[in-house]
């Protein structure tokens, strides 16, 4: 007879006692993780300032620099957030630890979470459903990767054979923990003051739940999953770039169209401006009505056939 999951009370009460167990060392992780990210991308931006304003260099250069530096400290500083976050929603451990362990696997959490949301949005592309289908299956690469039972790709398969024979009662589950999370939202005036208290519970939860998949599959027959993620992550970089590359079309067309005067509207007369007043007042004789329509479809008709 196969192992099943421990019913959706026992998991809520599991991780309840975890939560209440591990409040205060997550919530300093994330306090304290959370200013040395704000700070991580702040500082930069002091010395450019002070650069600038000697007239040290270029002020594009200076700026340009110092945006770049400040957004490649907030990405890691981000990453190392989130590893040292789910060790101390994970294990009984205090908050230096988490963060001094986090900051040591920051750069693997990294990569097994580039390769989850590769792979999940080259799926979201194909349609909504596969996208959602592969995010439960891989979800909780992540949390194996932390616990350190494999790295990259092996988290990656390990999720995905863990909880394929118990599909439907984590998805379920994680349906549940959204709306659990979500609950203080429904609370006026209060929620917002309650929702960064609660919403960490969400995190325990998930934590509980990937070492009760654990427990039920220590050692699982993986797949080799290597060529499925590279053609998804392929589907997203592509699908991602011909977006990017069609916005930029569209904007330099519009631009061109614009500098071309081609989208200079035409002023409504006299007596179509009346119209168009009596209109919106709700006063318009159907003349006006039929004159107001005849000049909002000439506009349309003449801003779409611009570019």
């Amino acid at each position: 007879m196969e192992a099943m999951l421990p019913s959706v009370e026992d998991w809520l009460a599991a991780s309840w006692t975890d939560y209440k167990r591990r409040w205060l060392p997550l919530m300093a992780v994330l306090a304290l993780t959370g200013l040395a990210t704000a700070a991580a991308v702040f500082l930069p931006l002091i010395p450019a300032g002070l650069a600038a304003y000697a007239g040290a260099a270029s002020s594009w250069l200076i700026w340009a620099a110092a945006f770049a530096v400040s957004l490649l400290a907030g990405l890691w500083f981000t990453t190392w957030a989130q590893a040292a976050s789910l060790r101390a929603a994970a294990n009984d451990e205090g908050p230096s630890v988490s963060m001094g362990l986090g900051w040591r696997q920051t750069a693997a959490f990294a990569w097994v979470l580039s390769i989850l949301m590769l792979a999940a949005g080259g799926a979201f592309v194909l349609l909504i459903v596969p996208g959602l289908v592969l995010t439960a299956l891989l979800f909780f690469a992540p949390f194996y990767q932390m616990s350190g039972e494999d790295h990259g790709m092996g988290a990656i398969e390990l999720s995905y054979a863990r909880v394929k024979p118990h599909f439907g009662a984590v998805c379920g589950r994680l349906a549940l923990v959204i709306g659990i999370v979500w609950l203080p939202s429904w609370i006026p005036y209060l929620g917002w003051l309650i929702a960064p208290l609660w919403a960490p519970f969400g995190l325990v939860a998930c934590a509980r739940l990937a070492n009760d998949l654990k427990t039920l599959n220590p050692a699982p027959a993986r797949p080799a999953l290597g060529a499925a993620v590279a053609g998804l992550s392929f589907i997203f970089i592509a699908a991602s770039f011909a977006i990017t590359w069609g916005a930029a079309a569209a904007g330099t067309s519009l631009y061109e169209s614009y500098a071309a005067g081609k989208l200079s509207l035409k002023a409504p007369d006299a007596e179509t401006a009346q119209a168009l007043i009596a209109t919106l007042q709700g006063q318009g004789t159907e003349e006006d009505r039929a004159r107001s329509t005849a000049y909002v479809m000439s506009l349309s008709s003449g801003s779409m056939a611009a570019p």
